[in-house]
């Protein structure tokens, strides 16, 4: 017998979730950018989908980008926040998810921003306060940490994290792919103001 256990990263397709796709894939296929009627209904499709987000995770749906997956989320956070805010230091840690840390490294090659990895616990948790301490002795950060690591498991305490990168108006972005759906993501919550997610 054969027994999968990795739903996380990729699971079957809800057959609700299929139902409501499909029209959309063989009947309304119209280019959402025109003005015809075929694109016009599967525009407003897109549109109601960004608002079902957005009231979710509690922001207004002109807040809400919609991208191929995970990797490319964090690559446009990422690379977005740090080049439009002239951030030029980034904390993460040495196992974050490739998308992250691959981008960060890149940024740190390029000469864009200096990476410093927060220490972990034996645990592998997150040292709280090795991250006050970086996010002390730097100009203004950027700092990604996962909210759920993709192989131990590990929750990451959001508004812990949170509370400390705004004392430092440091920006915090976390890749939420385990966890989104699974846990209440109010992103108007004081502690959630600095805060990115990537699903």
């Amino acid at each position: 017998m054969k027994v999968y256990l990795d739903n996380a990263a990729t699971t079957p397709l809800d057959k609700e979730v299929l139902d409501a796709m499909l029209p959309y894939m063989t009947e309304h296929f119209g280019n959402p950018s025109s003005i015809h009627s075929f694109g016009r209904k599967t525009r407003a499709a897109i549109e109601g989908a960004r608002k079902a987000v957005a009231k979710f995770l509690n922001v207004s749906p002109a807040e809400i980008f919609f991208t191929s997956g995970g990797t490319e989320a964090d690559n446009q956070a990422i690379r977005c926040s740090i080049h439009d805010l002239g951030i030029k230091h980034a904390i993460t840690t040495k196992i974050e998810h490739h998308a992250v840390l691959h981008t960060l490294e890149a940024l740190e090659h390029e000469g864009i921003i200096k990476l410093s990895f927060v220490n972990l616990t034996p645990a592998g948790h997150v040292d709280l306060k090795h991250l006050d301490q970086l996010l002390s002795e730097n100009e203004r950060t950027f700092v990604s940490l996962m909210h759920a690591n993709n192989e131990i498991g590990n929750l990451l305490p959001l508004e812990e994290v949170g509370a400390i990168c705004e004392k430092y108006n440091a920006v915090f972005h976390s890749d939420t792919v385990q966890t989104m759906g699974h846990y209440t993501m109010d992103l108007q919550r004081p502690m959630f103001i600095c805060y990115l997610c990537s699903t």
